[in-house]
Order: structure tokens, then C-alpha cells, then sequence
């Protein structure tokens, strides 16, 4: 079996320095054209040119998603294992690919191309599927409610990081708009006669903000004022903040949410002001891990000389449509490192790493470690039992049902 994976081993690695130059090209496209999420056009494009211009099968749009598509090639369907790498590539104007979605997306490329050439005969049909709007409404919702991963066996996609980490540590989320409404009145004249919706909004703010102080270890609340009135010289009778809460299960958030909600309405009452508040039409569940896949895509790390790391229960957590998405179809989102500890995602340092030398060391070693994944999955009956038999224990839990965000 050794001799076996290394024989893999190092034909994927002679595969890869054929495909290199195109799909690190790939990447720095997404790069350069930071698009926002479900307005992927250019990005989409190229994708979807990369991937026919390899000899796939590619439908695009998909699902009622214009920039959604699925490229497929290897053993025709049914194949004995479908595999599904993702790809998102929307951005975060203007903070740029600070989440390093060029780098998810060259590596899920590049995972489907190193495979091209050893699938047929494995009886593994290569799905490549492009999921718009990770940072937005979370695309991977309507394209598995479309159908679009039922024969699916498995769906892999790598983001990069700080660490090497098999299994990532996902949150529950809940979005919500807070609307705060007062009185206009001349600031300077007579501002007794107003009510400030910037006021009760702040205050609103400042008591939630009090909340992190007590919140559960793995709970997250922050949020941003988008409106916070037109002049100074009118006391503000609108006002509007945008907030996200996180925890690590159903129950949790839903008190924590709670919580947040009567901070804004609590204070806007005794203010004079009155407060709306409404939940975004979509949540983020966690991903359900799958232990069997994150086991054996640890030790394709390993064969590339990396030392995985434990999930860190204190840091490094985000929410995804993928939550959604691993409660229909087994997924793995693990991490590969790019960075060092000093730069986070979401920042426009992490923007700056996402291309470079580590960028593609972090492409190369994500391929291959879900190409590795993959082989395993089609040459193990066993494997791809147990991988099953994991998902269906863990749908037996159910879909929790929650509104608000599904990004990131």
C-alpha cells in the first residue's frame, strides 16, 4: 500500500508541473479581479474557459446561478465515485481576496486536473463546481436544494490559513438588521425636540458590545453602523447597524441572539426610539465534520511533508454556506498554511499573501492532498463505506433551521 501511494504520489507530482503554470495563472486572474459575491462574472468566465480548454464538460449558468457552474470529465456517470471540488471566488471590495477564494479555487482546479489522466480508470468521474456568493447568500445552499450534488460521494475544498489543519473548526451565524427610528429636529436650535436614532443606536451598541464579556468561550458578536444619518446639523431620525452573531451550536445562538436583540430594543425604549429588528433570510449552520475524510486527507498531508495541526477550540472559526452543504453530501474544508500567525483573513495583508510563492506552495499542497483524497475514496470500498456511514449518523441529527447570514 505504501509502495502504492508513493508510485501516486509521484505521478501526481509530475501531473502538477504540467498544470502548474496555467492554474497559478488562474489565480492570479481571480486576484487581480476581485469580484463581489453573485457578480463573478469575469472570474466565472475564466474558470469556465480553464476548464473546458482541459477537455471537461462544462454547464454554466447552473441552478438559476449565472455564475454558478459544473465541469465534469473522467468515468462517465454512474461512475463508481464522484468527487466535487469547489470553487468560490467572490471577493470583499475593497479589501480584495482577503479570504484567499483565488487560492480555494486554483487548488480545487488544479485537484480536478491532476486526477484527469488517472480517472477513468479508477471509475472516479472529476466534478469541478464553481458556488458563487460564499461571502453573500452562500450559492452551495440553492445548488445542493437544485440538486446539483446528490450522486455526489464526497465534496472537498482547502482554504488557506495560518495552519495545517484536516478538520477546521466551523460556527453556527445569524445575521440581522437593527433599524433605529427618532425625531428630526435643527441640532443646534432645538435639538430637545428631536430624538437621536444615531444615539439609541450607539448606546444599543455599546450594550452589546458589554454582552462578549460573559458570552459562551466560542461565541462571536460584532457588527458594523451603516447608517448613521445624513448631516450634522440634523439630529438623525434613522439610523441602521448591521449584526452577526456566532456560536458553536442551535441552542446557543439562539440565546445569545436574544441577548443582542434586547440590547438595541432595550435601550432604544428608554431613549424614546423605536427599534426594528430583522433577521437576514438565510443562516449558516456548521460544518458537520467528517472524521473518516479528515483522517485520511491528514495523512496525505503527511506523505507531503506537513505536520497538521489540532482544531483550535479558542480561535480560528468562521461560518459558511458549506455547513449547509455538509448536511447533504459529505464535506471536508480543511486548512492549508500560507501564512504566518501575524496575518489574518479578511485583512488586506492576507489580500497581498494570496499570491506569491507560499500562495503556490499552498495551491500545490491542497491539490494534492485532495487529489490523494479522492484516489482513496475511489479505490477503497471500505474507505468510502465508513466516509457514508459517518455522514448518515450525523443526518440523523437533522438541518437545524436558522435565519440570517451565510457568509463568512
Amino acid at each position: 500500500m505504501a509502495s502504492i501511494r508513493h508510485n501516486m504520489l509521484s505521478m501526481l507530482q509530475a501531473r502538477w508541473e504540467e498544470v502548474r503554470h496555467e492554474v497559478v495563472d488562474l489565480s492570479g486572474f481571480i486576484h487581480e479581479n476581485v469580484e463581489p459575491a453573485g457578480a463573478e462574472v469575469a472570474c466565472s468566465r475564466r474558470i469556465v474557459a480553464t476548464l473546458r480548454a482541459a477537455g471537461m464538460h462544462v454547464d454554466s449558468p447552473v441552478a438559476g446561478l449565472a455564475t454558478a457552474f459544473v465541469g465534469r470529465a473522467g468515468a462517465p456517470a454512474p461512475a463508481r465515485t464522484t468527487v466535487a471540488f469547489l470553487c468560490e471566488y467572490d471577493g470583499l471590495p475593497p479589501y480584495g481576496q482577503s479570504c484567499g477564494h483565488n487560492v480555494v479555487t486554483a487548488a480545487s482546479v488544479a485537484a480536478g486536473l491532476l486526477l484527469l489522466p488517472f480517472a477513468e480508470q479508477a471509475d472516479l468521474q472529476v466534478r469541478i463546481v464553481g458556488t458563487p456568493a460564499e461571502e453573500g447568500f452562500g450559492g452551495k445552499r440553492d445548488l445542493a436544494d437544485a440538486g446539483v450534488f446528490d450522486d455526489v460521494d464526497a465534496c472537498l475544498l482547502v482554504y488557506p490559513g495560518m495552519d495545517d489543519i484536516a478538520l477546521s473548526r466551523t460556527l453556527f451565524a445569524r445575521g440581522y438588521t437593527v433599524t433605529v427610528s427618532g425625531r428630526a429636529s435643527h441640532a443646534a436650535a432645538h435639538p430637545e425636540l428631536g430624538v437621536s436614532a444615531l444615539d439609541a443606536l450607539v448606546a444599543g451598541y455599546v450594550a452589546m458590545s458589554l454582552i462578549r464579556h460573559t458570552a459562551p468561550l466560542q461565541a462571536r458578536v460584532h457588527a458594523i453602523i451603516s447608517d448613521g444619518g445624513r448631516y450634522p446639523q440634523v439630529i438623525p431620525d434613522r439610523a441602521q447597524a448591521r449584526v452577526v452573531v456566532r456560536a458553536a451550536s442551535a441552542p446557543e445562538l439562539e440565546e445569545l441572539a436574544a441577548r443582542v436583540i434586547s440590547s438595541f430594543t432595550g435601550v432604544g425604549a428608554a431613549l424614546g426610539a423605536h427599534v426594528e429588528v430583522e433577521a437576514a433570510p438565510r443562516g449558516a449552520v456548521s460544518v458537520r465534520q467528517n472524521r473518516e475524510l479528515g483522517r485520511v486527507y491528514e495523512s496525505a498531508l503527511r506523505s507531503l511533508g506537513r505536520v497538521p495541526a489540532p482544531i483550535d477550540v479558542q480561535a480560528g472559526a468562521w461560518s459558511t454556506d458549506a455547513g449547509y452543504l455538509s448536511r447533504v453530501v459529505p464535506v471536508l474544508q480543511p486548512q492549508v498554511r500560507m501564512t504566518g500567525r501575524g496575518i489574518s483573513p479578511h485583512s488586506r495583508e492576507f489580500h497581498e499573501a494570496s499570491v506569491g510563492p507560499d500562495a503556490d506552495v499552498a495551491i500545490e499542497v491542497a491539490a494534492m492532498a485532495m487529489a490523494l483524497t479522492a484516489l482513496a475514496l475511489a479505490g477503497d470500498a471500505a474507505f468510502r463505506g465508513r466516509v457514508r456511514a459517518e455522514f448518515l449518523r450525523g443526518a440523523s441529527a437533522g438541518l437545524p433551521s436558522v435565519g440570517g447570514v451565510s457568509d463568512e
